[in-house]
């Protein structure tokens, strides 16, 4: 039977709480205690057009499915890969120790069972005897720790994966199906992490004998394996016939229902959307919100969302580059930003403004209204007092020396040139004197300007299901690496960041991040952009689309209505 240690997995549920009628003051109302429970959402965004229902027919194997996806994978080992694109495809795949659901429960996956000790410093799982890799090996208590020892080498170059073992020790083998995952200091996320389809086990016998081809197939233990992945084309998973499981997002035994799953790089959104109306893609990511209107009238489509976990789409301004090394001048932009309108127009109805620094899914504390409401005349007064007081002969502000007030933004292209809402805020900030560039660049470069604090910031998300994954943003200790690209080393963001870390009460665990949520924006860190929801299409012979609790699709259960 499972241990349910209540004073840890309690408060797990913090994020459940429901602070959308409260002011930025309030004190928050803690959540029931539900040992063994994940966060739960909170009001989001609602669906334009609800899912489609399970149809009466039952569920037929065969076919190939089509997903056109917006950008191609840096990798496809989860471990390594910074990058959420990746786990639209992992999260097919993979497969981690927990599950965590679209409603937020943990579930258990390749564990049955788990146990957390009370200072949160030691998870002891208990794996399933049942699981093998696809390469024939099994999946033990050896292979866990494997992983999360390779995560964690100097000697390996880990993305996100980082951020979800913090303070990691060591594993311990206690039995050929138990073990104790051992971190320095408390460490509460962790069994939201432990769910996370970027903490997915991959074979350490396969990895070791396939070197870097581990970026194009790895090994995993779930329902369809990966067989092929073309750069800047596709990647190719294949039913594996030996999954003889029943995953907790399905209502079936064994693997999927399609023979194999095709996930086909479109960069380009009008291309995209045309290749599910004409039937090539059966399926699409990332629906242009141009085309939904008519998308929503097709017949022969059906249009499926779901709200973002993590932080909304926000631009992450560079303390350390003039102008934004001004508190001044990041105040004036996030003045200068008309949320509502961004929502109402470019996202029409798929988003809506952020409340703060993190979604309302994860936690509704309606902060960033009370901060920083659309007021572009206060903009222009906070960017008098930083010196940018007159008007130059082109039409943008200047100083007293005569030098233009310049802003450049790292925009990442996906090969069709800057995004839409990058030229959206450039317009809005144009607008009130600034001059604004899109230093428009492929993925690697991109990343690289980040790393090195080389622009005035970059626009972009960050996927995450518990709030500890703002250490990635805000640590002093990630800039220069991965993902504080607002370059802001803040001695009290780091304390308040430890502190949520290892606090086991719910209440004083939601309040320090209202806290660390306040903090960044009186320091103008980040604007907030929009809370956004994750947009599909599907035709309508197509069924069975999941998300996890991480909002990545899950299309292991898809399959076609003949």
């Amino acid at each position: 039977m499972r241990k349910r240690v209540f004073t840890v997995l309690s408060m797990l549920v913090l994020v459940s709480l429901v602070l959308g009628a409260c002011g930025p003051a309030a004190t928050p109302t803690p959540a029931p205690a539900q040992p063994t429970t994940a966060p739960q959402p909170t009001t989001a965004p609602q669906p334009t057009t609800p899912p489609p229902t399970q149809p009466p027919a039952a569920p037929k194997r065969g076919g190939t499915l089509t997903i056109g996806i917006n950008q191609n994978p840096p990798t496809l080992d989860p471990h390594a890969s910074p990058s959420a694109i990746t786990f639209y495809i992992l999260s097919s795949t993979g497969e981690s120790l927990l599950y965590l659901t679209p409603d937020r429960q943990l579930k258990p996956w390749l564990a049955e069972s788990w146990e957390v000790s009370a200072d949160a410093k030691v998870f002891t799982f208990r794996l399933r005897k049942d699981v093998t890799f696809q390469d024939g090996t099994p999946f033990n208590a050896q292979a866990v720790k494997w992983n999360f020892d390779r995560i964690t080498s100097p000697d390996f170059h880990a993305g996100a994966a980082a951020g979800l073992v913090v303070g990691y020790d060591h594993t311990e083998v206690v039995d050929e199906y138990t073990v104790r995952i051992h971190f320095r200091n408390g460490y509460v996320p962790f069994l939201t992490n432990a769910a996370s389809p970027v903490l997915s086990m991959i074979s350490p016998v396969a990895t070791e004998q396939q070197g870097a081809k581990v970026n194009e197939t790895p090994v995993t233990t779930g329902p369809y394996r990966l067989t092929e992945f073309v750069a800047n084309d596709h990647a190719t998973m294949e039913r594996w016939d030996g999954y003889n499981r029943q995953p907790p997002w399905a209502d079936h035994v064994g693997p999927g229902y399609v023979d194999k799953i095709i996930w086909k790089v479109i960069p380009e959104t009008g291309t995209r959307v045309a290749t599910v109306e004409s039937g090539e893609c059966q399926v699409i990511a990332d629906v242009p919100y141009s085309d939904l209107p008519r998308l929503q009238a097709s017949k022969d489509i059906t249009i499926q969302n779901a709200a973002w976990v993590g932080s909304p789409l926000q631009w992450l301004l560079n303390v350390t580059k003039p102008p934004t090394d001004d508190v001044r001048v990041r105040k004036a932009l996030n003045f200068a930003i008309n949320r509502q309108a961004l929502a109402d127009t470019i996202y029409r109805g798929t988003g809506r403004p952020p409340v703060g620094i993190v979604t309302a899914a994860l936690l509704d504390v309606p902060l960033l209204s009370s901060y920083y409401p659309y007021d572009p005349d206060k903009a222009r007064q906070l960017l008098a007092e930083a010196g940018w007081n007159r008007t130059g002969a082109d039409g943008f502000l200047v100083n007293d020396q005569g030098k233009r007030l310049e802003i450049q933004i790292n925009s990442i292209d996906y090969g069709t040139g800057p995004r839409e809402i990058d030229q959206w805020v450039q317009a809005q900030l144009q607008a009130i004197g600034i001059a604004v560039t899109l230093k428009a660049q492929a993925r690697p470069p991109w990343y690289e300007d980040n790393y090195a604090c080389a622009t005035n910031g970059p626009i972009m998300l960050y996927r995450f299901g518990d709030p500890d994954s703002l250490q990635a943003l805000f640590h002093s200790k990630n800039v220069g690496g991965f993902a504080n690209w607002s370059c802001v080393k803040d001695p009290e963001l780091d304390r308040l960041i430890e502190q949520a870390r290892v606090e086991t009460d719910a209440q004083k665990r939601t309040q320090l991040y209202v806290e660390l949520s306040k903090r960044v924006l009186e320091n103008a860190y980040i604007v907030p952009l929009v809370d956004e929801l994750s947009v599909w299409a599907l035709r309508s012979e197509v069924t069975g689309l999941k998300f996890n609790g991480f909002t990545y699709p899950v299309a292991a259960d898809v399959y076609f209505v003949r």
